[in-house]
């Protein structure tokens, strides 16, 4: 179930994070708005009334998940977050939530501001791990490019990547694609990674990310994570992993193939 819920909470929070205003169809309305809003201590939180009785587990989760986030990334951003949350069976379409999302009732679009737009789940777990990644995409670009919108021109690999470490746990499907590349002898050099990195089944990305942030916290503990960000920062400098981890980029690489294998090669018996 999660998978499916994250490709749909993507498509809405790129229109609403990083599209302008008239990407959306269908212009929101203020008037009779059915739309609800409670507050939590780091979040706005917006609702139909068809989700009242979740309200309170959205705010567990969605404060949980901020806690664990800027724990791990030593940031704490300046401004509540804006999240709206919706049934994906629900009484508005889909353009309809993309225009609320984008609307100044949910946050002023001038000066930007970040948002999250995000399906209910059922299951708890589910819930857990959609608020964990999708804030985290929010909050790493906080702190890359703050106040602005755009992804700082991330690569796929440190994107995602840095949302499922955040998550935590490996679904079959990634640890299989790991296991196949650790076999092949064909793990790429993440330095030279860009964009997709042109791989025929992008989920590749997804799940090397993951590997590399694994490993950079087994090396260099989880302050080496935040440096990693740090030197995301836009503008950037080409010294990214001689300033992080002392290393060249082909000795990060060669040093990251290394953990590879060791950590998802078969065991022939």
């Amino acid at each position: 179930m999660f998978p499916q819920l994250l490709m749909f909470a993507v498509t809405l929070m790129t229109a609403a994070m990083w599209s302008p205003p008239r990407a959306a169809t269908t212009e929101w309305r203020q008037p009779q708005s059915p739309w609800l809003r409670i507050e939590s201590q780091h979040f706005e939180i917006h609702y139909l009334p068809t989700l009242a009785r979740d309200v309170e587990r959205v705010v567990r989760s969605a404060e949980r998940a901020y806690d664990h986030i800027s724990g791990r990334l030593d940031f704490i951003f300046g401004k509540k977050v804006p999240l709206v949350m919706f049934a994906t069976t629900g009484p508005l379409t889909r353009d309809e939530i993309v225009a609320y999302s984008v609307s100044d009732e949910v946050a002023p679009q001038q000066p930007h501001r970040s948002r999250l737009v995000l399906p209910m789940p059922e299951r708890d777990a589910d819930l857990d791990a959609l608020i964990v990644h999708e804030l985290t995409h929010l909050l790493v670009f906080e702190i890359i490019l703050p106040g602005q919108s755009g992804d700082g021109g991330l690569p796929r690999w440190v994107n995602e990547g840095i949302a499922n470490y955040m998550v935590g746990t490996w679904s079959d499907d990634h640890e299989r694609l790991m296991r196949n590349l650790a076999d092949a002898a064909s793990v790429p050099s993440l330095s030279q990674l860009s964009g997709s990195g042109g791989f025929a089944d992008e989920r590749l990305n997804d799940a090397l990310g993951h590997a590399a942030f694994d490993y950079i916290e087994s090396r260099w503990g989880r302050s080496g994570i935040r440096r990693f960000v740090n030197a995301l920062i836009v503008p950037r400098v080409d010294k990214t992993y001689d300033a992080v981890f002392d290393l060249t980029p082909a000795e990060f690489d060669g040093a990251f193939r290394k953990y590879v294998e060791r950590r998802f090669k078969s065991v022939v018996r």
